[in-house]
């Protein structure tokens, strides 16, 4: 005897299936975002300040999606911002960070990024809860 299954509503669950990994995307990448804001805040607050030249280069950076669903977020410091000391463009952050032979560290990247770490992950989950 032949047996006979309708399936109700598949239409619907497909559709649903197929928006799925962009709903993941943009809630995973508006919590890391949220994050990334707050590493930045925590890096400024920590870095030593003279000029204030590389405080206020430390930026939060997007870039472009490379493949399928990979997003890129970054903390940069240096570069874009000129000290007015030195009338370079700030180009220590590093040696700030990790110290050199004739400077003693004062890391602020590092710790910023050590503060956040489990809360991102805990963000991600949540949002993919969500």
């Amino acid at each position: 005897m032949p047996t006979t299954l309708k399936i109700i509503g598949t239409n619907r669950l497909i559709a649903r299936l197929a928006r799925f990994p962009k709903d993941i995307e943009k809630a995973s990448a508006d919590g890391i975002s949220n994050i990334i804001v707050q590493i930045r805040d925590d890096a400024k607050a920590l870095c030593p300040v003279d000029t204030g030249s590389l405080k206020s280069s430390i930026r939060k950076q997007t870039y472009a999606k490379s493949a399928g669903h990979i997003l890129r977020y970054g903390i940069s410091a240096g570069g874009y911002v000129t000290n007015p000391k030195t009338g370079r463009k700030v180009d220590y952050a590093s040696y700030v960070e990790y110290g050199t032979s004739k400077m003693f560290h004062k890391p602020f990247m590092r710790p910023a990024i050590e503060r956040h770490k489990d809360k991102l992950t805990k963000e991600i989950s949540k949002r993919f809860k969500q």
